[in-house]
């Protein structure tokens, strides 16, 4: 396997680039990369779980059977070897990357646990907002319906996912649109 690339930006700088796993293997490839040095981003949340003796807080990927890390170019074959990895995301068919703002924007949004609705007289579906206060500040998304409640969808174009959650009323304005 050879997966040197021709874009120059990418054999000199480290990019985060996203890689596929096995299935429930991605805190074993975490551990892995960094026993090779490799700089490893794998977003986790905490969630309740109920077995038939007992209940547990436990942490789960939230982007299942996928990991991040921020490497060189040249270092594909060394991670692709790793074992659980089974290839890198391709997006528009070269490696996908995600821009640094957007790994701040997910760590971001893992450090808020804050559930509070965006209120539905307010906001409509479809709607393109700017959180303008709170942690979450910055940060752009769309109003959508989930579950019956209007959440903060931020989208991560690359994997075909979004994060949905929710944050006050007052932290939240219009987008303007262009």
């Amino acid at each position: 396997m050879d997966y040197r690339l021709t874009d120059k930006n990418s054999a000199t700088i480290k990019q985060w680039y996203i890689w596929y796993t096995k299935p429930r293997a991605e805190k074993k490839v975490k551990e892995r990369l960094e026993a090779k040095g490799e700089e490893v981003f794998l977003p986790v949340y905490k969630e309740l779980r109920q077995w038939s003796d007992r209940k547990k807080w436990i942490e789960s990927p939230l982007f299942s059977g996928y990991i991040f890390v921020r490497s060189l170019s040249s270092k594909f074959d060394s991670i692709a070897f790793t074992e659980g990895v089974l290839n890198f995301v391709r997006y528009n068919g070269k490696p996908a990357m995600l821009r640094l703002e957007e790994v701040e924007e997910i760590k971001l949004l893992l450090s808020d646990y804050q559930s509070i609705e965006v209120d539905d007289a307010m906001f409509h579906h479809g709607e393109q907002v700017k959180i303008i206060a709170g942690p979450l500040q910055g940060l752009e998304g769309e109003i959508i319906n989930h579950k019956g409640k209007k959440r903060l969808a931020v989208r991560i174009e690359q994997l075909g996912k979004a994060i949905l959650v929710e944050v006050p009323k007052v932290y939240v304005k219009r987008q303007l649109r262009a």
